[in-house]
């Protein structure tokens, strides 16, 4: 048996292997933010093998969508599907943990409610007029952090993950390109956390000691003034202090400023350029763990050759997330830790998913024409 294939306990969460499903949005959920059978569907064609599944951004607020097709713990209604969800994805033998998120201004247009909030007023798309929140604004958000978080535990899954990466709300407060703010959530690094520190304070006050909390990290933003890995690593330290187990580290990869419709607008993406070799994330993840002590989890290109088994048994990654490649083929996870690399149909990295839901259209892929299986 390899480290990949050994066993890790969080908390009073026991994962079977060290493999991750991250949070992948699919837009297959209702306009109402529910479950449907495409959203099981594609949960367990893709849990049979993994360790940890994270379920794909779920809003806390109804304004905070991704896409049309979130899902959302914005309300109890929606606490019956996300336990099938849960216990379809316990049927496979993975444990689940969902990503709580809100998506600011990069939610979609034509909402009724107000929509867009974000801290100082960064624009993202040109349908989409950013609202700068008040402090009220910032309360009333921290506490469907928690009442969201709250349904999760009802719905029974085994831990919540808080998405503060790719230039979503939480994102955008924590990074110096979109903070601008001039009160206590803002000014420097330590200020710009603290949404995210009082977040995670209360939901651990909420959830108790023993329930694992994921927090999802940019590691860097590769763009001009962008969050850098030193002021990443000390906000990963503020989060440790306050009771985050397991930081789930990603990135910005590249993106910059453009004109559209007479609008400023930020750019930035998640995906890693076809040049960079697969496990080209290791170094930056492992000094996390270095220096907050914390469980880790890796994310980029990992589908790909024998990298997983580097970033565990040569890097101690603790955890390895395979994304892109587990839409392309969804058997990816078991024909790695069975060896058999060869068999893996590989993802071509045409961005076709993330084209799709650019869109606005259901999870899309070149490769796989049979999804959501």
């Amino acid at each position: 048996m390899t480290l990949v294939n050994s066993s890790l306990t969080i908390k009073n969460m026991s994962i079977r292997n060290r493999l991750v499903l991250p949070p992948l949005t699919t837009n297959y959920g209702s306009l109402q933010g529910l479950v449907t059978k495409q959203i099981l569907d594609f949960y367990r064609s893709r849990s049979k093998d993994m360790g940890l599944v994270i379920v794909e951004a779920t809003s806390v607020q109804s304004s905070g969508r991704i896409v049309p097709g979130s899902l959302g713990l914005w309300n109890d209604s929606q606490i019956p599907g996300m336990a099938e969800l849960v216990k379809t994805i316990h049927d496979q033998g993975a444990r689940a943990v969902v990503q709580l998120n809100h998506a600011g201004p990069r939610c979609p247009a034509g909402q009724k409610e107000k929509h867009g909030f974000s801290p100082s007023g960064v624009a993202f798309r040109p349908d989409v007029e950013p609202i700068v929140m008040t402090v009220q604004d910032i309360e009333q958000l921290k506490k469907d952090f928690s009442q969201a978080a709250i349904r999760a535990v009802k719905a029974g899954f085994d831990g919540v993950e808080i998405h503060g990466a790719h230039l979503y709300l939480l994102s955008q407060f924590l990074s110096p390109l979109t903070n601008k703010r001039d009160d206590r959530y803002g000014k420097d690094a330590r200020g710009r956390a603290s949404l995210a520190l009082e977040i995670v304070r209360n939901l651990r006050r909420e959830l108790g000691l023993d329930y694992p909390i994921f927090f999802r990290i940019n590691a860097e933003e590769r763009i001009d003034g962008g969050q850098t890995l030193e002021d990443a690593l000390f906000i990963g330290r503020l989060l440790a202090d306050e009771g985050v187990d397991v930081l789930d580290v990603s990135l910005i990869a590249k993106g910059g400023w453009k004109v559209s419709d007479n609008k400023t607008l930020l750019m930035g993406s998640s995906a890693l350029p076809k040049d960079q070799p697969s496990g080209a994330t290791i170094a930056f993840t492992a000094a996390f763990k270095e220096k907050t002590g914390l469980y880790v989890i890796a994310v980029g290109k990992f589908g790909q050759g024998r990298a997983v088994f580097k970033a565990v048994e040569n890097e101690k990654i603790d955890m390895v997330a395979i994304g892109r490649q587990m839409i392309c083929d969804p058997q990816s996870a078991g024909k790695i830790l069975d060896g058999r690399q060869e068999d893996i149909l590989l993802c071509d990295e045409c961005l076709t998913c993330f084209a799709t839901i650019g869109k606005g259209l259901p999870l899309g892929c070149k490769i796989n024409k049979n999804l959501p299986l």
